[in-house]
This record gives structure tokens, C-alpha cells and sequence, in this order.
């Protein structure tokens, strides 16, 4: 598509996720450029087909903001690899060692397959934390995904990146793709960064005006080893540095006391709730509608393949209101709404993005996705005053039934074709690039 190109989805349900939750049950977007100019009632629309250079009929779909996932890794190269492991086992035995040994041309394959499975289950925007972050956004700009890359960073584990291979990346990456890529300074875990090493994550981050992405309170081991070295719980400690704030994306959250809840709400830290990996890896429920209550934004991520087997943001959903309802023994938690804004709006937000994506509202960025209701899990569908759409979305949706994907204006995704590359391709090499990464941490 060129730059001044217009584009026309119309005759589906329309998703807003603005502040006031509007809706269309036959509804349009119109796209200019970039950009999204028009949202409303295709049957009160008044719009001429003739003034657009591409119309895509949703009927039987729903439009909606494409979904931002908040914590993601790029790694898929040791899905099914070590299941059944606690995380400390799992990244001692099987991630660190596999990181250490990821050359670019590994990282570059990871994200590339990451980036489009992303995109083939509705994801338009990713937080990614991984390994040799430039090649990640080169991927990122073949595939048109939107990302926000940060390293996975530690001074205190042999052969992992450098707060100076973080800040070479920005200096090359930051901005590229039209502003479609931003780098991040990423934190892998306290545990394995000095006190040194984590002040200055937070002056870089400072220095260039960016983010920090980092991990915070997933497990009950974490808590123990950092209150055994620093005196005290993670978040408190990094609060004690000056680390946390508007600008911090702390993912997990889910051994946190009622003070260290005070300080993320009080310095406007955002969580990535991430049920799925939560669960798989034994470490708990994140008391996520806390966090919300005491004014929080919370957002939602898969985290990465191995620690959940997909990254599927439809099956996130479902387990973040799932798992609070069954927390709580309340099933009145975490509506669909509510739910649906966490991986849209509020994710949004926590990148600072707000003003550009996570709703579909005129002068936003176009990143959207239509999903197809035709299918017998997503029937009956229901209008009116006991519509069911939301509820489909958040309950029943799955990844594959996201149809076309829109990012930046251009069509990514088309009738569940990966237009911005070769998919076949992607999965052989990464087999291939797998195979040798396996055999470097079999005993």
C-alpha cells in the first residue's frame, strides 16, 4: 500500500475499546495513509466505495484494535523443551545456556517466526525482551509487526547482553520503520544484576528518554533470594534505586505485598499480568484485580513460547479472567470489557502509546484486526441488548479466527495469509536453528 492510500473495512462489529466502550454491530473504519479517519454505522455512513483504493467486506467478522502484548520473549527455539521445570530450574538449566549460545542469525529467526505467529492470532504490537535486539528489529521491520525490543540484560550471568550492547541498539534501531520500532533498556531479573548494574539501567533509560522493561516479583524464590541479598522484596529494592515509574513496564507481579502494590500505583508503574506462564510454571495467580483497585494499569502478556506454548493473546485473556474469578471465588471479576481493554487500551498505555494505538478512534494509528465469527464455537451470535460479541472475544476467540491484520496501514495478514513474509520458510529455519541450540545444553 502507498503512503496516501485509502482503505475501507466496513459491514462488522465494531470494537472501539475508546473511553466510553462504543460499539457498532455494522460498523466501518476507514484508513487513510496510516491513520484511521472515520469510524461509525456502516448503514448511516454516506461513504462512496469509488473514493477507496481498497474495501475489505467484514461481514459475520469482528473489527477491533489489534491486541498489545505487554510481556513477550521472542525465544520459540526451546518450545517443549524442559516442560514441567520451575522457572529456576528451567532458565539455569535450559534458557541462560541457550541464550549464552544464540549467535544474531539465531535471534533473527526466533523473532522473525515470534513476530508472525504474533500476528497470525491478532497481535499488532509486541513488548519483546530477548537477545541480540538489533537483529530482533530488523525482523521486526520485515515483518511490519509494531515492537518495543529490549534485551534481556544481566551482569551477574556468564554470556548475556550488556547494558552497552542495549544502548548500541537504540542508537541504531530506536525510531526505524516510521517509529513502528522503539528500543527499550530491558532488566532480565534482579536476582542476576548487580546494584551497579541496575542504576545504571535506570540513567540510560533516563539519558534517552525511553522505557525499562523489566521482571519483577514472579516467583517465591525471587522474593527469598532478593530479600536474603538486598534486605528486601523486589520491588521494594528497585523502588529504593529510583527505578520504577511512568515509564517502567514490570512484568509477573505476582508474589507482591500490600506496600510494594502502594509503590507501583504511587510511581505509575504498569504491570504485564501473564496468567498463562504464571500458572504453567507453578508460581501462582498475580493478584491482578488488587492491583487494578488500587489503581494500576494492568495490561496482559504471553510471556514467551517455552513458559506458555503460544503466544496466543485471545488464550490470555480467557486466563486472566478466569484465574481472578477462581481466585476471588467471585465470577462477577474481570468482565469480558474490562478484560478486552487490558490487552488493547491499557497496554497501550503502558508503552506510551495511548495517543496512537490500543482503540479505534479517529487520528489513531490503523492497527486492526477483523476476527471471523463464522466458526461453531464463535455461534450463536446475538445483537442487541443480550449481545454476546464480548463475551465470544474474551471466552470462545482463538487466535486462528483472526481473518486479516492491519498494522500501520498496511495489510499484514490477509484472509490468514502472512503477507510480509514466507511462512513455510520461517518454520524451517527455525527447526533447523532449534536442533543447534539443543544440542549446546544437552548433558
Amino acid at each position: 500500500m502507498k503512503a496516501n492510500e485509502r482503505t475501507l473495512v466496513r459491514n462488522g462489529f465494531v470494537i472501539t475499546c475508546d473511553k466510553k466502550f462504543s460499539h457498532y454491530e455494522s460498523g466501518f473504519v476507514s484508513v487513510e495513509g496510516n491513520r484511521i479517519d472515520r469510524v461509525g454505522d456502516s448503514k448511516e455512513s454516506g461513504i462512496r466505495l469509488s473514493k477507496y483504493d481498497h474495501v475489505i467486506d467484514a461481514k459475520n467478522h469482528v473489527i477491533m484494535p489489534g491486541l498489545v502484548s505487554l510481556h513477550f520473549h521472542s525465544d520459540n527455539l526451546s518450545r517443549g523443551v524442559g516442560e514441567h521445570m520451575g522457572l529456576e530450574e528451567w532458565l539455569d538449566k535450559i534458557y541462560y545456556p541457550m541464550l549464552a549460545a544464540m549467535e544474531p542469525r539465531h535471534a533473527k529467526i526466533a523473532s522473525s517466526l515470534a513476530y508472525a505467529e504474533a500476528i497470525k492470532s491478532g497481535t499488532t504490537c509486541v513488548n519483546d525482551m530477548y537477545r541480540h535486539i538489533t537483529a530482533c528489529a530488523e525482523s521486526a521491520e520485515k515483518i511490519g509487526i509494531r515492537a518495543i525490543i529490549s534485551s534481556e540484560a544481566a551482569d551477574l550471568i556468564p554470556g548475556q547482553e550488556s547494558l552497552s550492547d542495549n544502548e548500541q541498539a537504540f542508537r541504531k534501531k530506536d525510531g526505524a520503520a516510521n517509529g513502528r520500532i522503539k528500543i527499550w533498556f530491558g532488566v532480565e531479573w534482579i536476582p542476576v544484576c548487580s546494584t551497579e548494574f541496575l542504576k545504571k539501567s535506570r540513567e540510560l533509560a533516563t539519558k534517552y528518554e525511553t522505557g525499562i522493561h523489566i521482571h519483577l516479583n514472579e516467583s517465591s524464590a525471587e522474593v527469598k533470594m532478593c530479600q536474603e541479598k538486598n534486605g528486601l522484596p523486589p520491588t521494594e529494592f528497585v523502588n529504593e534505586l529510583g527505578m520504577l515509574g511512568k515509564d517502567v513496564v514490570a512484568a509477573h507481579c505476582v508474589w507482591l505485598n500490600d506496600r510494594e502494590i502502594s509503590i507501583l500505583a504511587k510511581t505509575g508503574t504498569s504491570v504485564s499480568h501473564n496468567p498463562v506462564s504464571n500458572m504453567k510454571l507453578g508460581n501462582g495467580i498475580a493478584r491482578a484485580s488488587e492491583m487494578i483497585e488500587a489503581g494500576i494499569n494492568v495490561g496482559l502478556g504471553p510471556d514467551d513460547a517455552p513458559c506458555n506454548n503460544t503466544v496466543d493473546m485471545f488464550e490470555v485473556m480467557k486466563f486472566a479472567s478466569l484465574g481472578q474469578k477462581a481466585r476471588l471465588l467471585d465470577a462477577s471479576k474481570f468482565p469480558s470489557e474490562q478484560v478486552l481493554r487490558m490487552a488493547t487500551i491499557n497496554g497501550a498505555k503502558a508503552l506510551g502509546l495511548e495517543n496512537e494505538i490500543g482503540s479505534i478512534e479517529p487520528g489513531k494509528k490503523a492497527d486492526i484486526i477483523t476476527i471471523n465469527l463464522q466458526t461453531p464455537r464463535l455461534t450463536p451470535v446475538i445483537s442487541g441488548k443480550y449481545s454476546n460479541i464480548f463475551a465470544h472475544m474474551v471466552y470462545s476467540a482463538h487466535g486462528d479466527d483472526v481473518d486479516n491484520v492491519m498494522i500501520d496501514g498496511k495489510l499484514v495478514l490477509k484472509d490468514r495469509k502472512l503477507l510480509t513474509g514466507n511462512e513455510r520458510t520461517l518454520i524451517t529455519q527455525a527447526n533447523q536453528a532449534s536442533c543447534e541450540l539443543i544440542a549446546t545444553v544437552i548433558e
